[in-house]
Order: structure tokens, then C-alpha cells, then sequence
């Protein structure tokens, strides 16, 4: 497993479940924490995003959860194309879901940064509000959003 994803993993936590698995994401439930933990473990084509964007939407909502970590650190920069049809995509899962929490594990690209921050703002303006933090590192994203 690419080390970026170790945390999201939880190193052998049985209290974790792996509901989805692609050689490019991976999607663990944690049950103590009522929280979806994803890692994209490589650069990805749209299609892959997309089908990605998709299964971590219908997790969120089956399991309704209020706290969501995404690790982007391999994912590299969405296209244009991909970036409108997340925002639409985060509208309409994210305004059904009770999400509370969003930690965004980003790489220090500063262009990856920037399209998570833009799209952030784009989504929260037409969703129910929700609280948005960065991290540089999955250990303190997982840390913070225990914490709330």
C-alpha cells in the first residue's frame, strides 16, 4: 500500500472496513469514528475519478456520515471538465448527506491546493454548511476530525 495511504488504512485497524478497492482509490469505513477515510492512490483518468467521485457519494449517503477524510497527496490536478462535474456532483450528494466535516489531505502542489480550495467555496455556496480543513498530513486530518 502507497505510504501516503497508511493512516487511512489504520495499519491492520479492525475497526476499519474496506468497502471499495481500485488499483487508483480506496474507500475504508472507520466504525468507531462513524467516518469514510479515501485515498487516491495514483494520478487519475477522469473516468477513474469519476467512477471514484460516484462510489465514495452512495457510501457517504448509505452509511450517513457527518465526518469525511480524502487524501488528494497522489491524485495530481483535476481538468476543467472534472472539476465543473464535481462541483454538481458534490452539490447534489453533499446537500442530501449530513456531512459535518471534510479533511482534505492535499500534496504541496500549490495549483492541487488552489482547484480544492475554489471548488470548496463553489460547493458551499448552494450546500447545507459544512466545515473544511487541510492538511498536508493524513495522521493530523485524522487526528482533527476525531476531535470534533
Amino acid at each position: 500500500m502507497p505510504e501516503a495511504c497508511m493512516a487511512v488504512a489504520g495499519k491492520g485497524n479492525a475497526e476499519r472496513e474496506l468497502l471499495y478497492h481500485t488499483d487508483y482509490v480506496d474507500v475504508f469505513y472507520d466504525k468507531p469514528n462513524h467516518l469514510l477515510l479515501v485515498c487516491w492512490r495514483r494520478s487519475v483518468k477522469s473516468h477513474e475519478y469519476r467512477d471514484g467521485i460516484e462510489e465514495i457519494g452512495r457510501h457517504l449517503l448509505r452509511l450517513d456520515v457527518e465526518k469525511l477524510l480524502v487524501n488528494n497527496q497522489r491524485m495530481g490536478v483535476l481538468t476543467m471538465d472534472d472539476q465543473g462535474w464535481l462541483a454538481k456532483i458534490s452539490i447534489e450528494v453533499i446537500s442530501k448527506s449530513h456531512l459535518k466535516y471534510l479533511a482534505i489531505v492535499s500534496s504541496t502542489d500549490a495549483l492541487q491546493q488552489m482547484t480544492n480550495e475554489v471548488l470548496d467555496k463553489r460547493v458551499k455556496v448552494e450546500t447545507p454548511p459544512f466545515i473544511t480543513q487541510y492538511f498536508l498530513s493524513e495522521e493530523d486530518a485524522l487526528e482533527w476530525l476525531v476531535a470534533a
